[in-house]
């Protein structure tokens, strides 16, 4: 399980909305299953397609930042589905490269609703988890 914010969610759907018809990425740091700030990425494939990939030194910057400035977790990984299903595909269950994360997809098939769901990806093994929202964060 996560615990997020609305707030949070609403900032990662913009984000998927802002984006589409490409998919978009970002990753969650936090402590505790508790989502502490969301890291909006840049897609690296600028164009429709239907995945997408790291810049490898903004990945390395939100890492470092993450788990050495801060000494958090990166809690979740998020990404979106502009016109398919919120369920992990064939290439997301492949790249799923860190198990102790949970994977958040964003599926924008009804423009007008996006449908976020959660998943933890291990060794190939897809099971949804439930994402807790709360309408504001604990002081930390």
């Amino acid at each position: 399980m996560v615990k997020m914010t609305s707030e949070q969610i609403a900032q990662i759907v913009a984000q998927v909305r802002r984006d589409a018809p490409n998919e978009t990425w970002g990753m969650i740091g936090g402590k505790e299953g508790r989502a502490l700030q969301v890291y909006p990425m840049r897609n690296a494939h600028a164009t429709p397609v239907t995945r997408y990939a790291a810049d490898p030194h903004e990945l390395l910057r939100v890492v470092r930042e993450i788990e050495e400035e801060k000494n958090w977790e990166i809690s979740a990984i998020y990404h979106s589905h502009p016109a398919t299903p919120p369920y992990p595909s064939a290439t997301d269950i492949a790249e799923a490269h860190y198990p102790d994360s949970v994977y958040i997809l964003i599926s924008l098939m009804n423009p007008a609703h996006a449908l976020v769901r959660g998943y933890r990806i291990v060794e190939g093994k897809v099971t949804e988890i439930t994402l807790e929202v709360e309408e504001e964060a604990d002081d930390q």
